[in-house]
């Protein structure tokens, strides 16, 4: 019930918010930002590092706009699923502007250099990852939703830390996972991906996913330590193994047609607010993760991996299927 309250209040504010954009004047003197609203979808809840990094970056829009332009963030994928929220950007926006999506989602898109960076065992550590993010080549695959036709516009890069298993019933080590039922988001990225360390891939949406876990329908599933702690995963599955199978970063993804319709200063103002959003998601993701680790072993039972070796050579049939006409890119990624 309260979820229906909150899903209709979301929808009365995006009708507000869309007939108060309409009704602006496109008469703006030179130099001048013209007014525009838009929305923001988050699938995790308030507090969470990645939902911080939403509203920092409409601060940072609103700040730079002179306040001309808006972002309401609609947070706890009160706005829909991942897959709901990427095809209502590919439609041209209006209930949803923008979304932050995961590149382990994007091969569904056939956005195929962006879902490199989700290949299992891909990042050695968070300096690997940013110096790729970071580098000519994380700068250059942004620019890769537009070119394959897409619909969408990729804005920036954001991170939550390594993904990691975890199970509701006691296990010691990674042989342990082998077939149990894991949940997975509905990508074929990671399914391929559980699938190659022997576990039973089991899709269920995000927000479901707590009842799932707590009435045995799967028997765990993977999150970085944000996504676990805040959504208090611990309290149905206490077994967290830090295999930090993959980084997999997000990305801020927005309709192309909305930002067609948009000037170039009100481009440039979203550009500028998303790079410093970048940069303030790289530095407090990284102070998150430090003040987690030690609350998750308050809290749960932490499992090291002793033969991580092993286990990543048992996915490396998964990132040659996804590597095909890309293993150059990969090479290059890798040797960053």
């Amino acid at each position: 019930m309260r979820k229906g309250i909150v899903l209709f209040t979301a929808i009365l504010m995006i009708m507000s918010t869309m007939v108060w954009a309409n009704g602006q004047s496109e008469e703006v003197a030179e130099g001048e930002i013209a007014e525009l609203s838009l929305t923001y979808a988050e699938l995790n809840p308030d507090g969470h590092p990645l939902s911080d990094v939403g509203y920092y970056f409409a601060d940072k829009v609103a700040e730079l706009s002179g306040g001309a332009m808006k972002i309401q963030v609609f947070t706890s994928g009160i706005l829909g699923s991942e897959k709901e929220s990427m095809q209502a950007l590919q439609v041209g926006g209006g209930s949803i502007d923008m979304f932050r999506g995961n590149t382990n989602s994007l091969s569904d898109y056939n956005i195929n250099k962006l879902t490199l960076f989700s290949m299992p065992y891909t990042f050695r550590d968070r300096a690997h990852l940013w110096s790729v993010l970071e580098s000519e080549i994380g700068v250059s695959y942004l620019s890769e939703p537009q070119e394959v036709g897409s619909k969408m516009v990729a804005l920036f890069y954001t991170e939550e830390g390594a993904r990691n298993f975890f199970t509701s019933d006691p296990m010691t080590g990674m042989a342990d996972l082998k077939g149990r039922k894991m949940r997975v988001p509905k990508t074929q990225v990671m399914t391929d991906t559980v699938k190659a360390l022997g576990i039973e891939p089991t899709p269920i949406d995000w927000g479901e996913l707590y009842s799932s876990l707590s009435t045995g329908v799967v028997d765990g599933a993977e999150q970085p330590f944000a996504g676990y702690y805040s959504n208090k995963f611990y309290e149905v599955s206490p077994y967290y193994i830090l295999d930090g199978h993959t980084y997999s970063p997000g990305v801020v993804l927005m309709s192309e047609a909305v930002w067609n319709e948009m000037s170039k200063a009100q481009q440039d103002v979203l550009m500028e607010a998303a790079a410093a959003a970048q940069a303030f998601c790289k530095k407090n993701a990284a102070r998150v993760d430090e003040e987690l680790i030690s609350k998750i072993r308050e809290v749960a039972t932490v499992i090291e991996v002793k033969n991580i070796a092993e286990v990543q050579a048992t996915t490396e049939s998964v990132v040659n299927k996804y590597i095909v006409g890309l293993e150059d890119e990969m090479a290059a990624i890798k040797a960053k």
